[in-house]
């Protein structure tokens, strides 16, 4: 039931501090996920004659540590199976020597392309089931940062909208590490984030990144649309000291 890849982490993976960065390890995440959902038989293609798409809901990642330019890995994904909507799906980056360095949980909804209603899972035959769970748990609601303080709203860009035409659930991440400047990622590493995508961003928002910070090391931040001031994620950040 686990699907595996086996990685090299490539020069256009890593951050400038010469490991896996936060953005590529996300869309690593992204990519077998929808590898082993077409392999079960419900991936983008089988859902698309039936005008329905997945949507990651909620994730959680914890990191021991990142992979190094050249290191191989291996990432390894499983279903855990579906309640009524949701669908749980739980990764391991695993190291040459069998060390789970970074764990993830996600949770996905099936949405109806016209309607944008969420499709019930249990309507699907055969959905596979998985016992196996990285954490006992799964990813949390993140509350909203009780905050004003908001960066610069931007728009868009071309490379920011993904196939479905909506803002590209990594980007969303990007823009929140973008907005901690040099001195700070000098100082500190992410090596915990819970993320609840909410709304759909679309081509022509404007977006700009809300903080909060709990302490030092503990933060909540939001990308917020500007038409209508509305939280499209929520992200909840632990930092250690680099």
């Amino acid at each position: 039931m686990k699907h595996k890849n086996h990685l090299t982490t490539n020069s256009y993976f890593i951050n400038r501090f010469g490991e896996l960065s936060t953005s590529y390890l996300f869309y690593q995440m992204q990519d077998i996920a929808w590898e082993h959902a077409a392999i079960l038989g419900f991936g983008y293609d089988k859902l698309k004659v039936d005008q329905q798409f997945w949507v990651l809901s909620r994730l959680l990642v914890k990191i021991t540590r990142r992979p190094k330019w050249g290191e191989d890995f291996t990432l390894e994904t499983w279903s855990r199976g579906a309640d009524r909507f949701y669908g749980y799906r739980d990764f391991y980056f695993v190291d040459k020597d069998r060390n789970n360095i970074i764990q993830a949980t996600t949770s996905w909804l099936v949405l109806d392309l016209k309607t944008k209603r969420i499709v019930e899972l249990t309507n699907f035959e055969n959905f596979p089931t998985y016992e196996e769970s990285v954490f006992g748990a799964n990813a949390k609601k993140v509350r909203a940062p009780k905050s004003e303080d908001i960066g610069q709203f931007s728009p868009a860009l071309f490379t920011d909208i993904d196939i479905n035409q909506h803002f590209n659930s990594g980007r969303y991440l990007e823009r929140i590490i973008n907005s901690y400047d040099f001195e700070f990622h000098k100082k500190n590493e992410l090596a915990e984030f819970e993320i609840n995508f909410l709304k759909e961003g679309m081509p022509s928002d404007q977006l700009a990144v809300k903080k909060q910070f709990i302490d030092d090391k503990n933060h909540i931040c939001s990308v917020v649309r500007e038409s209508d001031g509305i939280d499209l994620i929520r992200a909840r950040l632990v930092w250690e000291s680099r």
